[in-house]
Formats: structure tokens, sequence, C-alpha cells
């Protein structure tokens, strides 16, 4: 018999293993981003399942940890992982019908980022806070490496302030939370019963609450004061928003992070759009009012 599963983007032996999982598999649809991971939806037993596939198993590690330990207050507004074979490098969850929010009705709903932000602040308070005395640490390691890659892509003056304040930095013990770690609209799916779903916990992990706030301040926030408004109403944040005029240090540090690491990743795969993107992020946040002036 033919194997269902001779696509593109699977190795032999992820091949072998899928035909002894599922060999009547059927319907198979290609949903892959082009930066090493192969996601496939198909149909088994009648039901609509979702694989995930890659070879470096960095990223499903993380989405198997997430799954077995936090997702369990997002209920049904999750996928539910069914199966993890670390060693082909296979993940199975269940398919989610619906619209990706990115370049859809979604993306600019004010009721979408109210729900978004109610479904991530019950992530967030699933579990007791823990206080994390490496995190900063981590994190200034991380930045540190991004800027050394950085010359060339961004303005030499800006990268010299961005040395000058990481230098005179001191990490402090933080509380680390579960987070999703890519929290913006190309992961939520709307469905058709209008509620929105959290997909794609590949960047899951403990870190404080504010990491999952970046990408949006610096993208879906920007001009639009009612979507920041609708979705902290869903998060009910404890004491979230810092007084006008001040930005935590640790919070800042991590802006500076996702902004090199976008600038720095972005140009190593040729995603221009991306890399533009993390320019702009890195001068909003050397311009905001948390960050010294020279």
């Amino acid at each position: 018999m033919t194997s269902s599963w001779g696509l593109a983007g699977l190795s032999p032996r992820q091949r072998a293993r899928l035909d002894q999982l599922y060999p009547r598999a059927h319907g198979i649809v290609d949903h892959s981003w082009p930066y090493g991971i192969t996601v496939l939806e198909f149909i088994d037993a009648g039901r609509r399942l979702l694989l995930k596939a890659c070879q470096d198993t960095h990223h499903l590690d993380r989405e198997a940890r997430a799954h077995r330990n936090w997702l369990q207050p997002l209920a049904s507004d999750v996928p539910e992982m069914l199966g993890y074979d670390a060693g082909a490098g296979l993940l199975v969850k269940t398919f989610i019908d619906g619209e990706l929010a990115t370049g859809s009705r979604y993306e600019h709903d004010p009721l979408v980022f109210k729900q978004a932000g109610e479904l991530l602040g019950r992530l967030h308070r699933g579990t007791v806070p823990v206080l994390d005395g490496h995190y900063e640490h981590s994190v200034l390691s991380k930045t540190l490496t991004w800027l050394d890659r950085a010359p060339g892509l961004a303005p030499p003056e800006q990268l010299s302030r961005v040395q000058r304040w990481l230098d005179a930095f001191t990490p402090s013990p933080v509380e680390v939370v579960p987070t999703h770690g890519d929290y913006h609209p190309r992961n939520w799916i709307g469905r058709p019963d209008g509620r929105i779903a959290i997909i794609d916990f590949g960047r899951a992990g403990l870190r404080p609450w504010y990491t999952d706030m970046v990408r949006m301040e610096h993208r879906d926030f920007l001009g639009s004061p009612q979507l920041r408004e609708a979705f902290r109403q869903g998060y009910r944040p404890k004491g979230a928003v810092p007084p006008a005029g001040t930005v935590d240090a640790g919070r800042l540090l991590d802006e500076l992070m996702q902004s090199l690491g976008t600038v720095v990743w972005a140009h190593q795969v040729g995603d221009q759009a991306f890399e533009e993107q993390g320019r702009g992020m890195l001068a909003r946040t050397l311009q905001g009012s948390g960050f010294p002036p020279h």
C-alpha cells in the first residue's frame, strides 16, 4: 500500500512512524510555515487532527510541556494534545475549526481582543507564580548575544545605547508564570460559535506576565488604544499597568531582547518585513520613557 505520508518535510523515519500510528489517514493539507516545522491537517477515523513534525524537537518539547502542565485552565479553548513521539519528532493534536485572526475580520475586533485578554489571564493565573532568580540573568545573556550579531542591521548609535544600558543593568529575581511566548492574532482562531481559541505553544515557558504583551504593544496596539483597552479589560492584570511615565527595567530588558532577536533572526531567514518590524520595535523601545535619552 502506498503511504499517505509521502510528503516533503517528513523524514523516512517520520513517515514510517505515521504509517504505524495513522495508516488510514487521508485528506492531508499542508499548513507549514517556511521555517523548519511541518504542519499537516489530516483526517483519521472521522476526526480532523493536526500534526507537527520537526527534526529539531526544541519547539515540540516546549509545546508538549505546555499541554501537559499548564493548559488545563484553558480547557476547550486550546487544542488537545493526543500524543507526542519525541524520538520521531511528531506531535499530534486535535484540529480547531475556524479562521485565523490575522488577515480576517477578527484581527481588529475589540471583542476578539477582550476574549484574547481573558484567555491569557486564565493561562497566567492558572498556577501559583514562582520566584525565579535566574530568569533575568538568562535574558541579559540572550540579549547580549543578539546585540553581538546586530551590527549593520540597526543604527550604530542605537546599538551603542543598548550596550551602555545592558552594561549598567543588574538582574534581580522576578515572578514567573506560564506564558504563551508568541501571543498575537496570528495564533488566535475565530471559531464558528464566535469564541476564539489559542494555538501554537511552541514558545511556551515560565516567564514574567508582561512578556506576552510585547508583540501586541509593538504591532496590534499601535494607534489602536481601543484594542489595548479591550484586551486589558479581558485580562484584568493584577497591578500590571505601570504608572504613567515609568517602565519596569525587567520589562525593558525583555523588549530589547525581543526587538534585537526579531531583527537578527528575520535577517538570517530573509524575512525583510519581519526584520523591519524588529527595527521599529527597537526604535520605539529606545524612544520610550523608561529608556535613558543618551
